[in-house]
């Protein structure tokens, strides 16, 4: 699945590839790369899908699909991870990414698409419900956890609200 958008010329968003890995970095730097090469086995594996928004082979923006859920919603696909580089945001670029995954997510035959928003993120959660998710169940406390780039394990707790977007599921022939 490719889909096109435009910002400074033409993007596409696209699965990512080997290359985009490292190239991603321009989020988290190297602390992070532990957490994205185990992403990239996962796109790899087939547990989930990393789209990227490219702009001249350049991946300025990412989104994850994970395809099991997660806890509290394990019957429909986790979309994590939204991020676009500061230098291009404002620009529909996230927008376009969350539709492309929500397209991956329908033609996969899945009625829904959930995802959670930090509460200390109030720009992404109007963006969210602007692009019609709701709030489900009640705010929790997501913990995840990576090694940074000393190999270091760096535990992370945020409180987060889960969000639900009924999706228009094509008809398989």
């Amino acid at each position: 699945m490719v889909m096109s958008f435009s910002f400074a010329g033409q993007g596409t968003i696209r699965p990512a590839r080997a290359a985009d890995i490292r190239a991603l970095e321009w989020h988290g730097g190297p602390d992070l790369r532990s957490w994205y090469e185990a992403c990239w086995r996962d796109h790899q594996s087939g547990a989930l899908t990393l789209l990227v928004a490219d702009l001249s082979g350049f991946p300025i923006g990412q989104i994850v699909v994970v395809w099991n859920g997660k806890p509290s919603h394990p019957h429909f696909p986790d979309l994590q991870s939204l991020r676009v580089h500061p230098a291009f945001r404002g620009g529909g670029i996230g927008s376009t990414l969350l539709e492309a995954a929500e397209t991956l997510v329908a033609k996969r035959g899945f009625p829904q698409s959930g995802l959670s928003v930090n509460l200390d993120n109030p720009h992404a959660r109007r963006l969210y419900e602007r692009l019609g998710y709701r709030a489900t169940g009640a705010v929790y406390d997501e913990k995840w956890s990576y090694r940074d780039a000393h190999g270091n394990l760096v535990e992370l707790t945020e409180r987060v609200a889960d969000l639900v977007k009924d999706l228009e599921v094509e008809a398989r022939t």
